[in-house]
C-alpha cells in the first residue's frame, strides 16, 4: 500500500489466542487441591498445609483471572481498541506475580511466629494429604507447561502450579522430619522454604510482565541483530525508525523504514524484507515502510 508521502510499505499479521482447555483443567485441580490441603491442614494442625493451602487460594483466583484473561483475549478489535484485548494478558500475570509475592509475606509471617511456639502436627496425615496435593499440581503443571513456553498469561498460571507443587512436597518432607524425630519446627521451616521457591519463581514473571507493559523489545530478539539482517538485503542503504515491542508473549510486533538505492523495485525489497522477518526472525505482526533515495 501506498501513503501519501509517496513512501510504499507492507504488513503482515499472524497472532494466535492461547488455548482455554489447559487453563480450565488446571482450574478444577487446583480447587480440589485447595479443598484437601485447607481440610487437612485445620486436621492435622500442620501450618506447611494451611500455609500452601492459604497460597492455592491465592492460585485459584489468579487462574480464574488467567482463564478470564484468555477469553476476554479472543474478542476482536474495535474501533476503541485497534489491537484487541490480548494484552488483559499481561495484566493478568503481572496481578499474579503480585498475588504470589502477597501470599509469600503472609506466609512468612506465621511461619515466624510458628518457628518459636511450636505445635504438635499429626505428621502421617500430612504427609498423604500434601501427597494428593502433590498428585494434582503435577497433572495441573503437565497440562500447562507446553502452552506456558508461549504465552505469559499461562506461564503466570504455570507458576502458580508449580509453586504449589513445591510447597506440598515441602509438606510432605516437614512431615517426614517430625514423624522421625518430633522436631515440629520442621513445618515452619519447609513454609519458609516455600517463600523462597515463590519469590524465585515469581521474579522472571513480574519482569517480563513490566517489559512488555513498557514496551520493550522481546526477549528472544536483538534489535541491532534485525536492523543487520535489513540493512544487509540487495538494495537496502539504510535503515532506521526500528521498532520492536509485543502486544503479549508470542505477538511480537515490528516496524520501520527501509531506504533503498534509486531504480530498485520497492515490491521487491518489500518482498524481500517480510520474507526475513518471517522466516529467520518469526515475527508475526509486521509493518515495513520503503524510502527511495533520491
Amino acid at each position: 500500500m501506498k501513503n501519501p508521502a509517496g513512501m510504499e510499505a507492507c504488513s503482515c499479521r499472524d497472532e494466535e489466542a492461547p488455548p482455554l482447555r489447559p487453563l480450565a483443567l488446571a482450574l478444577s485441580l487446583t480447587a480440589t487441591v485447595f479443598a484437601v490441603e485447607l481440610a487437612g491442614g485445620w486436621w492435622t494442625g500442620s501450618l506447611a498445609l494451611l500455609a500452601d493451602a492459604a497460597h492455592v487460594a491465592i492460585d485459584l483466583i489468579a487462574l480464574a483471572m488467567a482463564l478470564f484473561a484468555a477469553l476476554l483475549g479472543r474478542r476482536p478489535p474495535d474501533s476503541r481498541r485497534t489491537f484487541g484485548y490480548r494484552r488483559v494478558e499481561v495484566l493478568a500475570a503481572l496481578g499474579n506475580a503480585v498475588a504470589l509475592w502477597v501470599a509469600t509475606g503472609i506466609i512468612l509471617r506465621e511461619a515466624y511466629f510458628r518457628f518459636f511456639s511450636p505445635t504438635p502436627v499429626a505428621a502421617k496425615s500430612m504427609i498423604a494429604l500434601a501427597g494428593v496435593g502433590l498428585a494434582c499440581n503435577l497433572a495441573s503443571g503437565l497440562i500447562l507447561a507446553r502452552s506456558s513456553r508461549r504465552n505469559i498469561n499461562l506461564r503466570g498460571a504455570f507458576l502458580h502450579v508449580a509453586t504449589d507443587a513445591l510447597g506440598a512436597l515441602g509438606a510432605m518432607l516437614a512431615g517426614a522430619v517430625i514423624l522421625e524425630t518430633g522436631w515440629y519446627q520442621a513445618d515452619a521451616v519447609a513454609s519458609g522454604l516455600i517463600c523462597v521457591g515463590i519469590i524465585a519463581t515469581s521474579y522472571w514473571l513480574l519482569r517480563d510482565s513490566i517489559r512488555i507493559l513498557l514496551e520493550g523489545a522481546p526477549a528472544r530478539l536483538d534489535i541491532e541483530e534485525v536492523r543487520s539482517a535489513l540493512a544487509a538485503l540487495d538494495g537496502v542503504k539504510e535503515v532506521h525508525d526500528l521498532h520492536l515491542w509485543s502486544l503479549t508473549e508470542g505477538s511480537e510486533s515490528m516496524s520501520g523504514h527501509l531506504v533503498i538505492e534509486p531504480g530498485r523495485d520497492s515490491h521487491a525489497v518489500l518482498g524481500a524484507g517480510r520474507a526475513l522477518l518471517k522466516e529467520r526472525f518469526r515475527l508475526g505482526h509486521v509493518t515495513l515502510q520503503v524510502e527511495k533515495q533520491d
